[in-house]
């Protein structure tokens, strides 16, 4: 198994390319943002939360759903590079922040988590699905996006972290989608 990345290493991969993933041109990618809008849901949101947003693609589609965003990102690199690819959005604010401390209390309408939970080391990953708990506001979603075959840089082996993710969410909250692919699950719980 590789070395999990951090930090330093989503930096060079931004710094490298500035968009790693071809979130822009993939049509996998296209696929994973439409399932994503799915869960987010018809309504429109007033205080959006988004984390890990990379180069600011999802924020694009996130910002038309929320009346403000926040969209938070520990690799100043993609933050710039989102900054410039949403400019004419001011909706959306975009910082930087390293989780699970860099978490902003809420309450928020809507929060995003997508491909982000299996880079955070078991212990973070708790406290962060914790505190995610308590920033959905009532009557708020929370949509979690994220892979559960295993690959070789991630912290925390992707199957747990969606049974973790289960688990925190199962009291208190509602299902109100979940869709399951060959590769990704898409679930929103809704306060």
């Amino acid at each position: 198994m590789a070395k999990p990345i951090d930090l330093d290493g989503f930096e060079a991969m931004f710094a490298a390319d500035p968009d790693p993933w071809g979130y822009a041109a993939s049509p996998f990618e296209r696929f994973k943002r439409r399932i994503l809008m799915e869960a987010v849901g018809t309504r429109m949101y007033g205080r959006g939360l988004e984390l890990a947003c990379a180069n600011g693609e999802n924020s694009a589609v996130l910002g038309n759903k929320c009346l403000r965003l926040l969209a938070l990102d520990g690799s100043l690199t993609a933050l710039a590079i989102a900054r410039d690819r949403n400019r004419a959005t001011p909706r959306i604010r975009f910082a930087e922040a390293v989780l699970p401390g860099g978490m902003p209390r809420g309450p928020f309408d809507l929060i995003v988590v997508s491909e982000l939970l299996y880079y955070l080391a078991p212990n973070d990953l708790q406290v962060m699905l914790a505190r995610l708990r308590a920033a959905v506001a009532p009557g708020g979603r929370i949509v979690f996006l994220h892979h559960f075959l295993d690959f070789d840089d991630a912290a925390t082996p992707p199957a747990l972290v969606g049974e973790a993710v289960e688990r925190a969410f199962a009291a208190g909250f509602g299902v109100g989608y979940r869709a399951r692919t060959g590769r990704f699950v898409a679930v929103a719980f809704d306060r």
